[in-house]
């Protein structure tokens, strides 16, 4: 169970090292850095890029359904998308430096490199997830998988804070033959030195259960109607996109905010993160607990109030009389690990529930597609929160002398999470 878990980090840290660096790597504030490409297309490219993926996302999980090799149906989506992954993410960070702003060539670096990440991490990590309820049917063992999952998530997020901090601040380098511009370049080569070890371990570490080889799968239109067509998994598809959508933001916004509100350098902002992730690991117990006692959609509910509260606050950092910028900021973002503890454990375990009651009515086991289905309202979310932050740092500032765009991010969140959460508020565990 834990080897299987391993693969959790790769597939937490190489997107949250995009979301969390991509647009401050590309479009920094003018005094911190060099400008390629303007908020708004960096945006818009990270927007129709995931719109994109997450309509192939269900396509790639019917795909692993119906698969049938001597090595099983997920392993090998996983075997060959990992190298296209790892090249994708490779070439984010090594954009040709010193062409124009917005010169279409950085736009189509940014595109192509973006796009092949974005399609081969679908390969790898639709097939992977889709293998947690044929794991075990036992809801205490798929909850402690999700839990050992969540801690590989966790140290991710971790690493995406505290040794990117680390590593961003280390500059230029080289390494052998290797000449690296930048902390940014250092940070992508070590993580996917990790990731390539996380997932190879997840390959050697399950068996798949053979597949019922006389079951015929449904077609895929067919499998997707029946998908959208099952109340609870719209309830919990419009939270968990409201919810991606608003940490998503605020992962976008952290170094922004860190720099520009709280008077922190460019390698001292990606700490703020290692805040919210030290209070959600404390907070693993209690969410479990509250899980078993209340039941985890309320529990989940909770998570999402709290995020409600802490999401508008952010933007009135340095304009509370007599609260410092940054004791601000490190408070609310404290008072989000609760928050995000409920986002990193419970979704899965909410969606195994659906598959199960699905699987009950109607006499098929559909795991890749239920999981490809959330997986695209999940990067619908994430697309949603690049286009909604690009928007906002394009048309209102995202710097010192204009932050209103800054500012307006936590809100502009909390309205899309309020509208999920009351979309969720009526569903029930199984």
């Amino acid at each position: 169970m834990i080897g299987f878990a391993a693969a959790a980090f790769a597939q937490s840290v190489l997107p949250l090292v995009v979301s969390a660096f991509v647009l401050y790597y590309y479009s920094p504030p003018p005094e911190e850095g060099l400008i390629l490409l303007s908020p708004a297309i960096i945006g818009t490219i990270r927007m129709l890029l995931g719109v994109l993926n997450a309509a192939v996302e269900p396509a790639v999980g019917h795909w692993s359904d119906r698969t049938r090799t001597r090595f099983g149906r997920r392993r090998p989506f996983m075997v060959l998308g990992l190298p296209l992954l790892l090249l994708g993410f490779g070439a984010v960070w090594f954009p040709e430096r010193g062409l124009p702003v917005d010169a279409l060539a950085t736009q189509l670096h940014l595109a192509l490199s973006l796009g092949l990440f974005f399609g081969a991490y679908t390969l790898v990590f639709a097939p992977y997830n889709a293998m947690l309820p044929e794991l075990t049917p036992d809801d205490g063992q798929r909850l402690r998988v999700s839990l050992w999952m969540s801690l590989f998530e966790v140290l991710a997020q971790i690493f995406g804070s505290v040794v990117a901090a680390l590593l961003i601040g280390v500059g230029a380098v080289r390494l052998g033959l290797i000449s690296l511009d930048n902390g940014y370049q250092l940070l992508a080569l070590v993580c996917i030195v990790i990731s390539v070890l996380a997932v190879v371990t997840a390959l050697f570490s399950f068996k798949e259960s053979p597949p019922n080889q006389t079951e015929q799968a449904p077609g895929f239109w067919r499998s997707a109607k029946t998908a959208l067509a099952n109340l609870g998994f719209r309830r919990y598809g419009a939270a968990v996109f409201a919810f991606r959508l608003a940490s998503a933001s605020a992962v976008i916004a952290i170094p922004f905010l860190g720099t520009q509100l709280m008077g922190l350098d460019e390698a001292q902002a990606p700490l703020l993160l290692a805040v919210i992730i030290v209070v959600a690991v404390l907070g693993f117990p209690l969410v479990q607990r509250l899980a078993g006692l209340r039941g985890r959609a309320k529990v989940f509910r909770y998570g999402g109030y709290g995020f409600l509260i802490v999401l508008p606050l952010m933007g009135a950092i340095g304009l509370v009389p007599g609260l410092p910028p940054l004791a601000h900021g490190v408070l609310l973002f404290v008072g989000a690990g609760f928050s995000v503890a409920t986002l990193l454990v419970l979704p899965r375990t909410l969606l195994a529930d659906i598959i199960d009651g699905d699987a009950a009515a109607t006499g098929q086991r559909k795991e890749a597609l239920y999981t490809g289905m959330s997986g695209v309202v999940e990067k619908l979310g994430e697309a949603g929160a690049s286009g909604l932050v690009g928007f906002l740092f394009g048309v209102f500032g995202n710097d010192r002398a204009s932050p209103l765009g800054l500012r307006l991010v936590g809100v502009a969140a909390a309205v899309v999470l309020a509208m999920g959460l009351w979309a969720f508020r009526r569903h029930h565990d199984r």
